[in-house]
């Protein structure tokens, strides 16, 4: 493809399984974008150059374009590690930390993750932080206070000095968990077939799980005998199965970090839809945002900052709620 000489910069979210890009111009406007399964997970630390030059080649990057990114491809595994942010972490020192890439004509730069080193909490984090970036861009102040970001391994964070910084953070391991015990414990026999939603199923084993947290295992188990003994279907089963361990990671959080009257839900989708569900199942307001738009939202502040001079006709930045 012809370079397009519109295009500013290019923002990429590498995680370990997705790679997405955006080309943008010098007021982040998405110019073209492009998706592949080709996560680090599947890439050797040779083949990343070679696999982001391809992409850039086809979205019209020139090779003066600069490249930011974020995620997986910054951990040890990846092309080249970013170290961690320590909490607590400022937002700002999450860009200034971006690490330059070495060994490769363009100028590419990874931001780094958070960690926090406690003996009695250790936790890390690559890619959420720049989806609290472009939260903090988008949202002010309004962002400040407990952040749920629902995912493969859900974070509970906590935004403070006006949503500038994070003091703390939680990690757990939810869908992992789900995914696991679907496909490779006793319950993926109750699970078979189009599970589907049912929305009461879910709403019992919700208010079960953060009232009884104890019996959290006993009730996973429970799932199985009520198939064999009261013929309940596979919607029961999974609806069962998510509002337990939705459930379970929702009252982990209010025990860390205390109960709020609202919060801010990143995620959309099924899963964002369900945390929502649950969280108002226990009288927590939800404010939900687009993960995806704040990762890019969070690049683009992170490429202004360190190339200012190729977003010189960039508007400043406005907070805005979606």
């Amino acid at each position: 493809m012809i370079a397009n000489p519109a295009i500013a910069a290019v923002l990429v979210d590498w995680g370990t399984s997705r790679l997405r890009l955006w080309a943008v111009d010098g007021a982040g406007t998405v110019l073209g974008e492009a998706r592949s399964g080709e996560g680090m997970g599947a890439t050797e630390p040779r083949a990343f150059e070679g696999i982001l030059e391809h992409h850039l080649a086809e979205l019209g990057a020139g090779p003066k374009v600069p490249v930011m990114m974020c995620g997986m491809v910054g951990s040890r595994q990846g092309w080249q590690e970013a170290p961690y942010v320590e909490v607590p972490a400022r937002l700002e020192t999450i860009i200034e930390r971006a690490l330059p890439v070495s060994g490769t004509p363009r100028e590419v730069r990874i931001l780094p993750g958070i960690a926090d080193r406690s003996v009695e909490t250790p936790d890390v984090m690559r890619s959420e932080e720049t989806q609290l970036l472009g939260l903090g861009r988008m949202a002010g102040n309004g962002a400040e206070g407990l952040v749920c970001m629902p995912g493969t391994h859900a974070k509970w964070v906590l935004m403070d000095e006006g949503a500038t910084q994070v003091s703390g953070f939680a990690t757990a391991l939810t869908g992992d968990l789900f995914a696991a015990l679907s496909r490779a414990s006793v319950l993926r026999h109750s699970l078979s077939g189009d599970a589907g939603l049912d929305g009461a199923s879910f709403d019992k084993a919700v208010r079960a799980a953060i009232d009884e947290p104890a019996r959290m295992l006993m009730r996973l188990f429970a799932i199985r005998s009520r198939a064999l003994l009261h013929g309940a279907d596979a919607a029961h089963a999974s609806a069962s199965l998510s509002g337990t361990i939705i459930g379970q990671d929702i009252a982990g959080a209010l025990a860390r970090f205390g109960k709020p009257e609202r919060l801010t839900l990143v995620g959309g989708g099924t899963l964002g839809a369900l945390y929502a569900r649950a969280l108002d199942l226990v009288g927590i307001a939800t404010d939900v945002f687009d993960g995806e738009e704040l990762a890019r939202a969070g690049l683009f502040a992170a490429a202004v900052r360190v190339w200012p001079d190729m977003f010189a006709t960039a508007p400043p930045a406005t907070a805005a709620n979606p």
